[in-house]
């Protein structure tokens, strides 16, 4: 009986090469899916300012959640101690569908510390410099959103520019960046303007409301969208304002702040037009009011008696918080003004108006005036 013949050193190599390029082709196919199209690093700033910082979050957390199945989106922040090692950080890493994860931790910061801009754009830089998480097939970009121009904690702000211009440089990457700035001050706009042309990146673009940042953010995160035509915003429904008025029943001199004009009455005033100060509230604003009192002691006793001590801290009626309250909000809400009653000969509803007073014995009738007034008692 004839032994079977054994297979040729030549047909085993050939065997092992084939499954070695299936093999191959495999992994790269794996890689293929799990390269984006597109990569972009969203780098907010999360500095303290005079912004809305939540108008900010929803807009990079909508865009986030509306990047395409085959996109890659990260988030980064920037803000902080000059120094710190936290003045920057990424909370959420590249990768395609964390729309979800992203709007989440956007939606959970708040605004603190300084303008850490160069460490920022630094980072997201390095972010895009290894070999994973893979950079997108057809772009990769970092979308600065700041409501600053400048570095806080860079007195040389062209020193920021040149070390952006070297990380670009060494990074050799194929990388762009955008800037948009949501009501960046007047006098930063140049210096990040700078810093855009420092990156490589075009003029950056400047925004006034969250609607202008959500049609901007689309435009930069979500591809495909070519840039937008100029949005026509529905003119806003004019709001109603309704007449308040703030009594001034402390018998001291005292000084309202605030209210969109000066409250301001003498130590024994007695004139009635002087002791109120009248003006609008928008239907569903509120305004915060203080008061301070000062001037001469209005109390006849304090000669006669070495151990009076004055009892001038003033409180208020007919604000949010209630009757004899060291603080005084009042918004113009749904309950204010069903309260309100017809107003007859130009004195307002009890509903529409405040009084601060002290409880001072001296002023004990201008409390009572107070509570009448206001209809807290």
């Amino acid at each position: 009986m004839t032994a079977p013949a054994k297979p040729r050193k030549g047909a085993r190599r050939a065997a092992i090469a084939v499954v070695s390029l299936i093999v191959l082709a495999v992994i790269a196919y794996l890689i293929y899916l799990n390269v984006p199209d597109h990569r972009t690093a969203l780098l907010v700033d999360t500095s303290r300012s005079r912004v809305d910082f939540g108008a900010v979050a929803a807009s990079v957390g909508s865009v986030a959640r509306n990047a395409g199945e085959r996109d890659a989106v990260s988030l980064r922040r920037f803000g902080g101690e000059c120094g710190a090692a936290d003045n920057t950080a990424e909370l959420v890493g590249s990768g395609t569908g964390r729309g979800g994860e992203i709007d989440s931790a956007a939606r959970g910061l708040s605004a603190a510390g300084r303008p850490t801009l160069q460490s920022g754009v630094l980072a997201a830089i390095d972010d895009f410099s290894g070999l994973y998480p893979f950079r997108g097939l057809k772009r990769n970009r970092i979308v600065v959103v700041t409501s600053h121009g400048t570095d806080g904690c860079a007195g040389d702000q062209r020193a920021v520019m040149k070390a952006v211009r070297e990380r670009v440089s060494a990074a050799g990457l194929t990388l762009e960046c955008r800037f948009v700035g949501f009501q960046v001050p007047d006098g930063q706009r140049d210096e990040l303007r700078d810093l855009a042309g420092a990156c490589g990146a075009p003029e950056p673009r400047f925004v006034a409301t969250p609607q202008e940042l959500d049609v901007v953010l689309r435009e930069l995160v979500v591809p495909d969208l070519g840039r937008a035509e100029p949005v026509e915003l529905p003119e806003p429904e004019p709001v109603e304002e309704h007449e308040f008025m703030v009594a001034l029943m402390t018998g001291w001199g005292v000084k309202v702040t605030g209210a969109p004009v000066t409250c301001r009455a003498a130590t024994g005033e007695r004139d009635p037009e002087r002791l109120q100060c009248r003006f609008k509230v928008a239907e569903g604003a509120s305004v915060r009011l203080t008061a301070k009192v000062t001037g001469p002691d209005p109390n006849p006793l304090r000669g006669n008696n070495p151990e009076y001590r004055p009892t001038n801290t003033p409180y208020w009626y007919g604000c949010d918080e209630g009757p004899e309250s060291r603080t005084c909000t009042v918004t113009m809400n749904r309950e204010r003004l069903s309260k309100a009653k017809a107003k007859s000969g130009g004195t307002p509803s009890t509903s529409m108006a405040a009084c601060v007073t002290t409880k001072d014995p001296a002023a004990g009738a201008l409390a009572m005036a107070c509570a009448a007034l206001t209809g807290s008692r």
